[in-house]
């Protein structure tokens, strides 16, 4: 019944691997960024493919889908690879895993090992499970009820497992496309506004203590002259890494005035090259020290300015309030944007079987 697969001998790539991991000759085929490519083998550590490559594609990292056909149902492997080996000319490449030991491995060694014992036979392009020896007489209707029952037993497992795989799947597209974690933290304190070095200089005089419309803080510039810095308030006052003496420049922070029942903020700064995502985020989540997590959100005046290419300072108003004791603290900004209405039933069903997914940082 098995009919003949073309030979990988004819694309010219050889059945061979590292000398431990010989490759095997099984129909499967393989999507990457949207484009499928044919399989020219495969073993636990890289696969060959055919097809439409693009010849700048050598040594980049991706996100491959290994799908093995079976009749009525598929079997599909998520796998980082590399591409190597990349002959645009006759449209092939060689596959490196990433992370031979990852995931994948069990479902894979399992597929590779009962084509091996020959209980999965080539048909065509796609995989059957190969009879027991012996099997082909004709028995009585009790043992071909058994056999039945243990085929369809056979069949929902491997469809629970693709089921599985799938789940994992879409956890890891969610996970790379729509979520972001911040690389620099954020640091919690009061909500209020901050008092700036005017000059380049020295701090001359510094009272934290002072009333409205008293000094509070003075700067013995470079030029020499005097600069001063009135209390706007009567209010909280904050030190910011600041004391007489210390020397700053122009546009430092050096105190942070709020209102009495002023409430904890989280302040932090965005590159520009998420500054979208901040501002598209459907929800924002903090994360601090000890395990605690709180939602936020963007103030409406939460954007500041910054020079072209410099990262943008940001504000965050929590949803619920948080103790005085959280400030000074980091907290882990993670972004998410808001899902496609087709694939909020996936989102749903994936944070209540999965709510621990591990996290990609792109």
């Amino acid at each position: 019944m098995d009919q003949a697969r073309p030979s990988l001998k004819s694309a010219e790539m050889a059945l061979t691997g590292p000398a431990d991991h010989p490759m095997l000759d099984m129909p499967f085929h393989v999507e990457i960024a949207g484009r499928q490519y044919m399989g020219r083998g495969i073993s636990l550590v890289r696969a060959g493919i055919s097809g439409l490559i693009d010849p700048q594609s050598a040594g980049t990292e991706r996100l491959a889908l290994v799908v093995f056909r079976f009749r009525g149902f598929v079997v599909a492997l998520s796998i980082e690879v590399r591409m190597q080996e990349v002959d645009a000319a006759r449209g092939t490449a060689m596959l490196e895993f990433l992370d031979p030991l990852g995931d994948h491995l069990p479902q894979l060694r399992h597929l590779m090992n009962a084509h091996i014992a020959g209980d999965l036979v080539t048909l065509g392009d796609v995989l059957s499970i190969s009879p027991p020896a012996g099997a082909r007489p004709k028995t009585g209707q009790p043992q071909a009820r058994r056999r039945w029952l243990r085929g369809l037993g056979g069949t929902a497992a491997l469809l629970v497992l693709a089921a599985g795989l799938a789940g994992l799947v879409a956890v890891k597209v969610v996970q790379r496309v729509f979520t972001v974690t911040l690389a620099t933290p954020a640091v919690a304190g009061l909500d209020g506004r901050t008092l700036a070095a005017t000059a380049t200089g020295q701090i001359d005089f510094l009272n934290p203590e002072a009333k409205q419309g008293e000094v509070a803080f003075a700067i013995r510039s470079n030029t020499g002259q005097a600069l001063s810095v009135t209390m706007p308030c009567d209010c909280r006052v904050q030190l910011l890494g600041v004391e007489a003496g210390s020397t700053v420049f122009a546009g430092d922070p050096v105190l942070r005035v709020s209102d009495p029942d002023a409430g904890v903020v989280v302040t932090g700064s965005v590159p520009p090259d998420r500054l979208l995502d901040l501002a598209q985020a459907g929800s924002i989540e903090l994360g601090f020290a000890g395990g605690r997590e709180v939602t936020a959100r963007l103030a409406p005046d939460g954007l500041g300015t910054a020079a072209p290419g410099e990262p943008v300072p940001f504000r965050l108003i929590p949803t619920e309030p948080l103790a005085e004791e959280l400030v000074g603290q980091l907290a882990e900004v993670t972004l998410r944007r808001s899902l496609p209405g087709a694939l909020q039933p996936l989102a749903a069903v994936i944070n209540r079987s999965i709510p621990d997914a591990e996290a990609d940082q792109p």
